[in-house]
């Protein structure tokens, strides 16, 4: 019975995770191809994983995948372009994985009580909580993808309430707009990785001017939100402030040192050509989760018993939630990594880009402009950004039109936020609106399209400038 419960469909699932993780890794060490090893886990964790998807992600996995195999078709199948197709992506998926690691100190180190001492310390009104806030889940969106939503929500709800009466707008435009913000060059985001792989600008190149845009965008947040009228409206009801036991936490600076040592550590393997982009990032995150842990431990040598108790908790944490969280859209990353591979290697992208390069060579600088637009406009009917993205993003690199790739790749990103904000269907605004309790068309169109038409405007015109200088 014991046994049952330990070889079971949900622990295999986990497994070939974490297989993927250590094929990953080996590769890294090992003289030897691992791709068709690669590839069998993968397929693995694709079919046990699609039915985690929603419908509308199940479809554009299977369809990309199929496409992807018809493309490859046009010049001739083998198991090996198979196996390269099907794992071409799945790198992102392993970064995702471990950067769900950073839950394990985040957790240990109680975080979120340093959170919220904070800032029932030292932010007080409407305006302070809102930068706060926004601070917050940008920090935390670096490391830790969507799970920084629910922490954020969860600690700061009530100090939100306390300041406005239209707490949920508050916290709406707030957290989502910091969290998406944070894609645009966040290590532990999927957007920039998957735009770095289909238009070969390294994330070390993307990275200055994606941030700059990101803090450009948190600039804007700020002052388009700080007078509007629900903000001076405040609550009828204040609800005494309970006095809660004073729990130790490890400080609040730690965090943002992990958070720049996981940049700076990143940003040295690349330059030293350790490996690539995600996997340097992937490394640097390893190494910065098992130091950061390591240096709790050391913290906590009065109480080594309540650390390790509070370590095992949070490891059998991740490995019952956060290691399916980060692989979550693993087979989507199959079936998109199999398209792109695909028509990389296939006829139809010559004569695509035959037909189709006079055309946007005629658009010049407008294709700029157009490429957010289409992103945001397929993501409105249910067309995930990722996917369009990579679409997008792969047939405008075949033509080898005269834009820089920089200004193309910052374009995509740009796209990528506008759409994660606007579409009802993106499950940020999901995830946002469901803690909430409030329409997903009122978080994504109504309380952030003035925002996201400003931000499109503002950060092309940015980023056409960045990308003379960079």
């Amino acid at each position: 019975m014991k046994l049952n419960r330990i070889i079971n469909k949900k622990n295999i699932y986990h497994s070939l995770i974490l297989g993927l993780v250590i094929v990953q890794l080996l590769g890294l060490v090992l003289p030897i191809d691992l791709t068709l090893l690669d590839a069998v886990i993968t397929i693995g964790v694709a079919i046990l994983g699609i039915h985690n998807l929603g419908r509308s992600f199940q479809v554009a996995t299977i369809v990309f995948f199929v496409a992807g195999l018809i493309l490859l078709s046009t010049t001739g199948l083998s198991i090996y372009g198979i196996a390269s197709a099907i794992v071409s992506m799945i790198d992102i998926v392993v970064l995702l994985v471990v950067m769900q690691l950073f839950l394990v100190p985040v957790t240990v180190g109680k975080y979120q009580a340093a959170v919220e001492e904070f800032m029932q310390d030292h932010v007080h009104g409407p305006k302070q909580t809102y930068t706060f806030v926004m601070v917050v889940t940008h920090l935390l969106s670096s490391i830790l993808s969507m799970g920084t939503v629910a922490i954020v929500l969860s600690i700061l709800e009530d100090s939100i309430k306390k300041q406005v009466k239209n707490y949920q707008r508050f916290s709406a435009t707030s957290v989502l707009r910091a969290f998406t913000l944070g894609t645009l060059w966040a290590p532990g985001a999927a957007t920039i990785f998957l735009i770095s792989t289909v238009t070969k600008v390294s994330w070390t190149k993307l990275f200055i001017p994606c941030l700059i845009l990101g803090i450009l965008g948190l600039l804007l947040a700020y002052f388009m939100e700080r007078n509007q009228p629900y903000m001076k409206e405040k609550p009828i009801e204040v609800k005494k402030e309970i006095q809660k036991d004073s729990v130790e936490h490890a400080p609040l600076a730690s965090l943002v040192l992990a958070v720049v040592s996981l940049l700076i550590l990143s940003f040295v393997l690349m330059e030293s050509k350790v490996a690539s982009s995600m996997d340097s990032v992937t490394l640097a995150g390893l190494i910065i989760v098992l130091i950061w842990t390591g240096l709790l431990s050391l913290r906590h040598s009065e109480t080594k018993v309540t650390f390790v108790s509070n370590l095992r908790k949070s490891v059998i944490s991740y490995w019952n939630q956060g290691i399916e969280s980060g692989a979550a859209l693993a087979p989507f990353f199959v079936g998109i990594g199999t398209f792109t591979y695909g028509f990389q290697h296939s006829t139809i992208s010559t004569q695509l880009t035959t037909t189709l390069t006079p055309i946007f060579s005629k658009l010049g600088g407008w294709l700029v402009l157009l490429i957010p637009i289409i992103v945001v406009l397929v993501s409105l009917i249910g067309i995930h950004p990722l996917a369009s993205v990579a679409l997008i993003g792969k047939v405008i690199m075949a033509m080898h039109i005269t834009l820089s790739p920089l200004l193309i790749a910052l374009s995509l990103n740009i796209g990528s936020v506008a759409a994660y904000m606007l579409s009802p269907f993106a499950g940020i605004v999901m995830i946002v609106a469901t803690l909430l309790n409030v329409n997903p068309a009122m978080v994504s169109l109504r309380w952030n399209w003035k925002f996201c038409s400003a931000f499109l405007v503002i950060s092309l015109v940015t980023a056409s400038q960045l990308s003379l200088v960079f």
